[in-house]
């Protein structure tokens, strides 16, 4: 790694007018991803990216449910060597932990990833929708006024008539 990169990394970026990529951004990207992570199936794979400089920060990535990890702004000032120097990283610290990538993946992603939710709907849950049907009926008729188009009144009776 060159000696100005976490300079430059955590201190210039800062001031910069425009956008702002790399280590300034890593905390907040770990809490979209584990956000994410945590709304969605494990089916469904993530990349994470946003400050990944190091071995450890790519595997930091995996432990909060990402599948796959981007570098830009660190290969962009570090070159080309540094997909390799985060990969060799990576390998050094899960030998430490005696484990593999897609291990650490699928453990993350088993216990963090939304569990399906199984719903039995019963007459309160039926009238909820059909209550949400009527509200949402009623707010694509001010659209329609909104926009000069009147009323969606045929549209509305058949959502209502096929909720009931």
């Amino acid at each position: 790694m060159s000696p100005n990169y976490l300079y430059i990394c955590y201190t210039a970026n800062k001031l910069e007018t425009g956008g702002l990529s790399g280590v300034p951004l890593k905390e907040y990207s770990l809490i979209a991803l584990q956000t994410l992570r945590s709304h969605l199936p494990a089916s469904i794979p993530l990349i994470g990216c946003g400050g990944i400089c190091t071995g450890a920060d790519a595997l930091e990535y995996a432990k909060a449910g990402a599948s796959l990890v981007q570098v830009y702004t660190g290969f962009g000032y570090d070159g080309a060597g540094a997909c390799r120097r985060i990969k060799d990283q990576l390998v050094e610290a899960l030998e430490k932990e005696g484990t593999t990538w897609g291990e650490v993946v699928k453990r993350a992603v088993n216990e963090l990833s939304a569990k399906p939710v199984r719903v039995t709907p019963d007459e309160n849950s039926v009238k909820q929708l059909i209550e949400e049907a009527e509200e949402l009926k009623k707010l694509l008729d001010r659209l329609g006024e909104k926009l000069g188009d009147g009323p969606t009144e045929a549209n509305g009776s058949a959502i209502l008539s096929a909720a009931s």
